[in-house]
């Protein structure tokens, strides 16, 4: 039988020290000349039309670079294992918190002043936030109509409460 040496004993992460002295460079550390920063606009509602977003003030403001919404990512798909999600939402949204408008500025309080300046005009729709609540007839849809997944083996139709409506 083999005996190993490592098993039982504490591994020593090389990190460590600097990530408990507070030394540790993290991405978000790293400030380049030139750099472009980021923000996103996330959405009030758990479930909500959108009418409509104006983001003209937010274009016009010194030292923003871009603003996007999803009319500018509409039919774009991201994700990690399936590329199913967008990557702005599109006509409605679906969870409180969800990416909405994203703006490119020169700096990052630029950019939150960018976010303050975009204005959203929502439809609040019926949510449901119990499980049971969520499965009776009638309850409000997530997403509308049976959700599909092509794969390598061929088109994926899943059933099931979960992922198929009205089964």
């Amino acid at each position: 039988m083999t005996t190993y040496s490592e098993v039982g004993r504490p591994v020593t992460r090389e990190d460590g020290p600097d990530k408990v002295s507070g030394s540790h460079i993290y991405p978000a550390d790293v400030i380049l000349p030139g750099m472009i920063w980021g923000k996103v606009l996330r959405s009030p509602y758990p479930h909500a039309k959108i009418l409509n977003i104006d983001t003209s003030r937010a274009e016009r403001l010194t030292g923003v670079r871009a603003v996007v919404t999803g009319r500018d990512t509409k039919g774009m798909r991201v994700g990690r294992y399936l590329q199913d999600v967008p990557p702005l939402a599109e006509d409605r949204v679906r969870f409180v918190g969800e990416k909405v408008a994203a703006v490119a500025a020169d700096d990052p309080d630029t950019a939150e002043e960018a976010l303050n300046l975009i204005d959203v005009e929502y439809e609040p729709l019926p949510a449901v936030f119990d499980p049971l609540e969520a499965m009776q007839p009638g309850a409000p849809l997530v997403h509308e109509g049976p959700l599909s997944y092509d794969s390598p083996a061929g088109p994926v139709q899943p059933q099931g409460n979960i992922v198929y409506h009205n089964t």
